[in-house]
């Protein structure tokens, strides 16, 4: 973690009534700037906001916005949920992976339900729904991206 990122981090235990309301949002900023929750960070965090180390890994596993291991600058979600799946979400996972295989800025993987069965097999980047997952949709994030 950067000095820097650890100065921002220091902010979110004023924003709230009490500190600890801030952990979340202090997480948030941490997979943002570093695209995972590290060990480094977990203990910074925990002598932070002045709690267990285990009680920031609660929190930090307990959302799945959050991982523990390093994605990619987009990380893309694919719904599989029963509305999905019956659309298709196998499909588009064979797609993601034959296509998404080796490049360094992509990383993705299936979610459980995104709340947007309207849009089965619902696909997000970076939190942000991005509608029916299509190849043609696919193509197009991977093309922004360049």
């Amino acid at each position: 973690m950067t000095p820097e990122l650890k100065k921002s981090l220091e902010r979110w235990t004023k924003e709230y009534p009490y500190p600890i309301m801030g952990l979340v949002e202090a997480l948030r900023e941490v997979q943002e700037k570093e695209l995972h929750i590290s060990p480094e960070a977990v203990e910074y965090l925990a002598g932070l906001f002045q709690v267990s180390v285990a009680r920031v890994l609660s929190v930090a596993t307990f959302f799945p916005t959050f991982t523990q291991e390093k994605t990619g600058k987009y990380r893309v979600g694919l719904c599989h949920g029963l509305s999905c799946a019956m659309a298709g979400s196998s499909k588009m996972a064979d797609c993601l992976e034959r296509k998404l295989k080796g490049n360094a800025l992509f990383s993705w993987e299936e979610m459980e339900c995104l709340g947007a069965c309207d849009y089965a097999p619902a696909l997000q980047v970076n939190d942000e729904l991005q509608g029916k997952a299509t190849e043609e949709l696919v193509d197009k994030l991977i093309k922004e991206a360049r």
